[in-house]
């Protein structure tokens, strides 16, 4: 054989040989990929991956609620009166790197880290002065040994000193060498302390009381929330993947309250209350006349007679009750728009304090009685009185025949008209609690022959002190009567979303000229009546006193003993002759053999309030003109 026929022979046998290796090659690569898919059909199938595994190799994921920013409650110049500021607690982990020193033999590195500890309760001791460097040190290793990872170190830090603390020995090292753990929450602030605070209200979990909870749905804001995961190094990070909810800071609410004359009033009414152990509360309500704005709203009351006074309920719109003789105006309004009193010098004849109509069983003593009248007949001699003058020296037997003989035949016509004053039923206010005036009427459980006289004086009709200042506040704006407010706008970042004008209760409660005739018997009361106290102040005053006794549990108006439940009151406007705001003061008291008129402590109050805002507000100073004459300087003597 030749060698090339040998050369051929053998490469047909390789490439034989090559085939058969390819061959049976291809059947075992055959065999391994259906054995593949067989064993990854059975596991997608059937294999189930233990969750604690899965967790060490996916992040976690939680969901993160960032909570809103509450808004702010100004005052009407934009003062904050409530604010919300983000305060921190100062948490430590004390186990930081401890076992990492323990493994790594490092004993010098935990003496350290202990030595540091004991120079932070020196930074810490200065800082807060409320434990030694010692107590300090000694919480802080105490809790190493213990293996306490979440100690806390001090409440309600703001910014300011959470960045003072990180500079301390140990913190400034980091989180995860000194293990410092700042925890942040919002904080309800009220700058002004308890000014107003029964009007302002508060927040607190979830009780709310006075505008932040009857605005709690602007003031609160939306809950944001996205979701994070943690990384490598224990940190948080937002997981890009999932949703996001962005948080909206609450609303701010601007009130109609003015803070000057919210402090005026809450001292004026401490002062002539505070050292009276027999007052168990006072009041004060100053009111816009043109608008029913409210600039000032105190509500001052006592524990007990040996506690101090502060604002524990709001007592302007929940103390309802008899108002006495602050309501003869209602009735004397009446009278002259129905035209029975014509002028204010009408007269009626004094019948030695009684009223003739009234039948009562029983002793003649028992009959309601005006000594009043029996020293006004002693005094002048005379046997009738005039309306100004029963209005000046307030009269009840010339107000209850005033009323029994013009509305005796029809009683309702009265009563129609305090409906009309609002003085029959509650009206919408911006914050909860105005209760809803209670009225003996015709036809109701109480009415008997001599209702229609004591309503004419007082009462058999009670209502809030809102509801009186109200009513005044009707005549002070010629018979327009606006409806209280005490919220003027809603706002974003100084933007007014929306605001709340002005509005009218009743457009006309009684004719202009009635209003004006009305006003002219309150500006006596000042001079002449039952306020001579307020007499000279500042600005001219035209109001009303009241002295009324609240009804005891009982049902009676004095005790065994004599003693009762008094309430005085002035209410009124000013400047008389053209009003730019009604005010209302009320004391009340515990039981007591004092009686508490509405001619001293409370008009005396009012002459305070009046003094100060006649320095106070711009629109009560009178412009230098230049035919003015220029006051003549005197040369001080040199010594």
């Amino acid at each position: 054989m030749s060698r090339r026929e040998s050369e051929i022979q053998d490469t047909i046998e390789n490439r034989d040989r090559i085939h058969v290796v390819m061959f049976f090659l291809s059947y075992i690569f055959l065999f391994l990929g259906i054995g593949i898919l067989v064993c990854i059909v059975h596991i997608q199938a059937t294999y189930h991956v233990d969750d604690k595994v899965i967790g060490l190799f996916r992040p976690t994921v939680e969901r993160y609620t960032e909570d809103p920013v509450r808004g702010k409650i100004l005052a009407t110049d934009g003062r904050p009166m409530a604010i919300s500021a983000p305060l921190y607690d100062l948490y430590m982990d004390c186990t930081v790197k401890r076992q990492y020193y323990k493994d790594s033999g490092k004993d010098n590195l935990e003496t350290a880290w202990r030595n540091k500890a004991r120079e932070l309760g020196v930074y810490l001791s200065n800082l807060f002065r409320d434990k030694s460097a010692d107590q300090y040190a000694r919480l802080i290793l105490q809790g190493r040994d213990k293996g306490n990872q979440y100690l806390l170190i001090r409440r309600n830090v703001d910014l300011e000193t959470l960045n003072l603390v990180k500079t301390f020995p140990l913190y400034k090292e980091g989180t995860y060498t000194g293990g410092l753990i700042p925890v942040k929450h919002e904080e309800r602030i009220y700058p002004y302390d308890t000014l107003a605070r029964r009007t302002i209200g508060y927040v607190k979990d979830i009780s709310r009381r006075g505008i932040e909870d009857s605005f709690d749905s602007e003031l609160h804001g939306h809950e944001g929330y996205e979701w994070r995961r943690v990384t490598d190094n224990r940190r948080w990070v937002r997981d890009l993947d999932s949703a996001v909810v962005a948080v909206q800071d609450g609303n701010d609410v601007r009130t109609t309250l003015n803070v000057d004359f919210q402090d005026m009033a809450d001292k004026a009414l401490r002062a002539q209350i505070r050292e009276n152990p027999d007052v168990r509360a006072g009041i004060c309500v100053i009111m816009e006349t043109k608008t029913g704005a409210i600039r000032a709203m105190v509500n001052l009351s006592r524990e007990t007679p040996a506690s101090g006074l502060s604002e524990r309920e709001n007592l302007v719109l929940s103390e309802r009750g008899e108002q006495g003789s602050v309501m003869k105006t209602a009735t004397l309004l009446s009278l002259v728009e129905d035209g029975h009193v014509k002028r204010l010098d009408q007269t009626l004849p004094t019948n030695n304090g009684w009223v003739p109509n009234w039948r009562h069983p029983g002793k003649a003593s028992e009959y309601p009685h005006d000594d009043h009248i029996s020293d006004y007949q002693r005094k002048t001699g005379q046997k009738v009185i005039t309306v100004m003058h029963g209005f000046e020296i307030s009269s009840n037997y010339v107000f209850a025949q005033l009323a029994e003989t013009y509305y005796g035949k029809n009683p309702q016509e009265l009563f129609d008209h305090l409906y009309s004053y609002r003085l029959g039923e509650a009206f919408d206010f911006d914050i909860e609690g105005l209760r809803t005036p209670s009225v003996i009427r015709p036809g109701t459980p109480g009415w008997s022959n001599n209702t229609l006289g004591t309503v004419a004086y007082g009462y058999g009709l009670s209502v809030t002190p809102l509801h009186v200042v109200t009513f005044y506040n009707g005549i002070a704006n010629h018979g327009r009567m606006m409806k209280p407010y005490l919220v003027e706008s809603i706002e974003k970042d100084g933007k007014v979303l929306r605001r709340f004008s002005p509005s009218a209760l009743n457009e006309s409660i009684c004719s202009p000229a009635t209003a004006d005739t009305v006003t002219r018997a309150l500006k006596a009361v000042v001079n002449s009546g039952t306020a001579t106290r307020l007499k000279g102040a500042k600005l001219t005053v035209a109001g009303k006193t009241g002295t009324a006794r609240i009804v005891l549990p009982d049902g009676k108006y004095q005790d065994a003993y004599g003693r009762k439940k008094n309430q005085g009151t002035f209410v009124g406007f000013f400047p008389a002759d053209n009003p730019k705001y009604t005010i209302l003061v009320t004391v009340y008291s515990y039981l007591s053999a004092q009686s508490f008129y509405g001619g001293t402590m409370p008009a005396l109050a009012v002459r305070d309030i009046v003094d100060q805002l006649y320095a106070l507000d711009p629109d009560f100073r009178r412009e230098i003109h230049p035919t003015d004459p220029v006051p003549q300087m005197h040369k001080k003597n040199e010594l």
